[in-house]
């Protein structure tokens, strides 16, 4: 892996603004000096994330996780060091040093490489679309409403109908088969040594992450195609730059309008997005499926509290927002049902009645619980008979099973008896059908990570100069000779050479990699810590800790000393004696 130097590591990280790199990912709110949010790490009901603008440094006093840019992005795209560095660089402007801007994938591939052979192939695909090839799939986007301007906007393409077009064209461009193989472009196949293109002839739709570079395609068979082609859509599989269930299809483009209008639109596919946003809509995400991921979920959770679920209007759709009711619960998310005409799906219904419509039938949207029993009511009419009573029972259970949290399964409970006409109790059993498991007790609040045995002065200075970095000076300067032999020496070191290199002790230059995650979660955590005394008292506050330490230390070495000297006295070993003897004398004048 290429190493970068202090000097370009610090370049890229003042060149990237921390607050702009998280609100990708959740919704932030000026507080006071600091900006405070959701935690993108783990779920979370009131806001525990914080950014230091000045410091440019963050910090989650729930999960006890912070750091820098650098982590944040680690740690949000798990990211090695490496790559985060290489990633903030190319969106900073900030040049790297050409012999170490690559990043080796697990089979040796560079990442970088798989996003430009990604890129490459959008280009191309996008190329077949509007060349003569292209008249059969230009007439189909033209019946489903879509235009050029809003296909070149989406990068829509053309897979083209031969085995190998786009394998031929990336080897050109000195793509190796594996790079495009990795990239989730081409296969294997039976023969050794032999490619084939993993998609051909079909529509192309460009999958990208949060910061809008191609990670992934969706193809779709155009009307009339051969039959054995597949389904009528086809996905990237799992590679190293896409995991299924990672991302929302379109939330690079809907962030700032999903921002202004204080809600967002969920619906399943390509082409619901695309058309929606064609007719003036928006503030619109894709799931790419209808079962919704725990990362999905916190992703919507930093864009807005307010969800509305829009679905195909069939009975299939109509089971999707029962299908992600937990999940809703679970998050503190606001979501709403948009029911649409039976026969219509939102691709359908826009292109028919237009945004106005949709703005006005999402005016009468049900709260998803609300829609869920209501469904619970048509799916099992009331026949009077106890079969029909014991069919909502046991829905009502399998739907509490999969709430973790004991007060919130609580209120759904009593409003479940009450809705299904049964006392509370009855609802609380574990008993039902066999796939239903009881309630899990829930996970314990995160704990702050356990500290090593550490001497508990040093840690205390160690928080007070954190805290305090204009009284950091001297103890930095003497501290050395006196600190104990611990883990927090590790921390107190990087301080020092922080400080050595700089002049000055910014908190926003400590470096936490490698240290223990108890010390690296003190560092990240100190910076938030409210100042105690103002900087006229702070010098002389850090010279009383540090007096304690020297003490602590001296005592600690005259037990040492005092030790050597017994066993020098068993070895009869005179010359030592008196050496140890006046080392232990001269403790005193310290």
């Amino acid at each position: 892996m290429p190493r970068y130097s202090q000097e370009k590591i610090d370049e890229v990280r003042q060149a990237t603004d921390l607050a702009e790199l998280a609100a990708h990912y959740t919704a932030l709110k000026r507080a006071g000096a600091v900006y405070s949010a959701l935690c993108p790490f783990h779920a979370e009901k009131t806001p525990s994330f914080k950014i230091d603008p000045r410091l440019n440094r963050f910090y989650c006093f729930g999960c006890h996780t912070g750091g820098d840019a650098f982590h944040f992005l680690m740690k949000m795209e798990n990211l090695s060091f490496p790559e985060a560095v290489e990633e903030l660089a190319r969106r900073a402007g900030v040049e790297l040093p050409a012999a170490a801007d690559r990043v080796a994938a697990p089979d040796g591939i560079s990442r970088s490489a798989l996003y430009e052979a990604l890129q490459q192939a959008q280009k191309f695909y996008a190329g077949r679309l509007w060349a003569e090839e292209g008249a059969a799939a230009r007439r189909y986007l033209a019946e489903r409403g879509l235009d050029r301007r809003t296909a070149e906007d989406f990068g829509l393409g053309l897979a083209p109908a031969g085995w190998d077009a786009l394998r031929r064209h990336l080897q050109g461009l000195g793509f190796g088969e594996q790079a495009a193989v990795q990239a989730g472009l081409i296969r294997p196949g039976r023969e050794n040594g032999h490619f084939y293109d993993f998609f051909r002839d079909r529509l192309m739709v460009p999958i990208s992450d949060a910061q809008n570079r191609v990670v992934a395609f969706g193809g779709r068979l155009l009307p009339g195609a051969e039959e054995g082609r597949g389904g009528k859509y086809i996905n990237t599989g799992g590679t190293p730059l896409y995991t299924k269930g990672r991302l929302l299809f379109g939330l690079h483009r809907a962030r700032p309008f999903i921002r202004a209008a204080g809600l967002t639109y969920l619906v399943e596919g390509y082409f619901d997005l695309i058309s929606l946003a064609a007719a003036g809509v928006k503030e619109v995400v894709a799931a790419l499926g209808t079962a919704l991921t725990e990362r999905q979920i916190k992703l919507l959770q930093g864009l807005t509290g307010r969800v509305l679920l829009l679905f195909d209007g069939d009975p299939a759709g109509r089971e999707v927002p029962i299908k992600n009711l937990p999940a809703f619960l679970n998050a503190d998310l606001e979501a709403r049902v948009v029911s649409l005409p039976a026969g219509h799906d939102p691709d359908s219904f826009i292109r028919a009645f237009g945004a106005e419509a949709l703005a006005e039938l999402s005016a009468g949207a049900a709260d998803i619980f609300e829609y869920w029993v209501e469904r619970l009511k048509q799916t099992s009419p009331d026949s009077g008979g106890l079969p029909t009573q014991f069919q909502r029972l046991n829905t009502a259970r399998a739907l509490l099973a999969q709430l973790p949290d004991p007060a919130k399964r609580q209120l759904v409970r009593r409003r479940l008896a009450d809705l299904l006409g049964v006392a509370d109790s009855a609802l609380a059993g574990a008993s039902g059908p066999p796939s239903f498991h009881p309630p899990a007790e829930p996970a314990p609040a995160a704990a702050e990570p356990a500290l090593p045995s550490m001497d508990g002065t040093a840690l205390a200075l160690l928080t007070f100069i954190l805290t305090h970095p204009e009284a950091a000076g001297p103890v930095l300067s003497l501290g050395a000779a006196w600190w104990p032999d611990d883990p927090s020496r590790l921390l107190f070191d990087r301080l020092k050479a922080a400080f050595e290199a700089a002049g000055s002790l910014s908190p926003a230059a400590v470096q936490i990699d490698g240290l223990p995650a108890a010390l690296g979660s003190l560092a990240a955590r100190a910076i938030f810590e409210p100042r105690t005394l103002p900087p006229s008292q702070a010098e002389a506050a850090a010279r009383n800790y540090l007096e304690r330490l020297k003490t602590k230390w001296r005592r600690r070495r005259q037990g040492e000393l005092s030790a050597a000297i017994a066993r020098a006295q068993a070895a009869g070993d005179e010359a030592e004696i008196r050496r140890l003897q006046e080392e232990k004398k001269s403790l005193l004048n310290l």
